[in-house]
């Protein structure tokens, strides 16, 4: 499965979330995660574009943290994570993508930019 969507500014809180949840992270993600997301609007709340799709839980690693739902991608060449807390201060339509590099740099990203990441099944 296909999804695309625009390029986005995070709120700046990613790399602390990346770290604390760093060994599950790494354990879907197959590398270390790097400390930071890329933030993606889609065009709908990704649990309409993702309800095919078997998710991975990524349960918190300590008390009064939360639960995320991930998915096993691919943008161009790049395994990444999709991953969408289940409590967060982003709208529905809001992903965060996860990889073992920082993708603004490795792809010459920007705010804007359209970004298609294909979705493969974790089952």
């Amino acid at each position: 499965m296909r999804i695309r969507g625009k390029v986005v500014s995070g709120i700046g809180v990613a790399s602390w979330y990346v770290e604390k949840y760093s060994e599950a992270l790494e354990t879907h993600l197959g590398e270390k995660p790097y400390p930071g997301t890329l933030n993606i609007l889609l065009g709908e709340c990704f649990n309409e574009l993702l309800k095919s799709v078997k998710p991975i839980v990524i349960n918190p690693p300590e008390e009064g943290l939360c639960s995320a739902l991930g998915y096993i991608g691919y943008v161009k060449g790049y395994k990444v994570l999709v991953l969408k807390p289940l409590a967060s201060r982003h709208d529905c339509r809001v992903v965060e993508l996860i990889a073992g590099v920082k993708l603004r740099d490795a792809l010459g990203l920007r705010d804007g930019d359209e970004v298609e990441v294909d979705v493969i099944s974790s089952s």
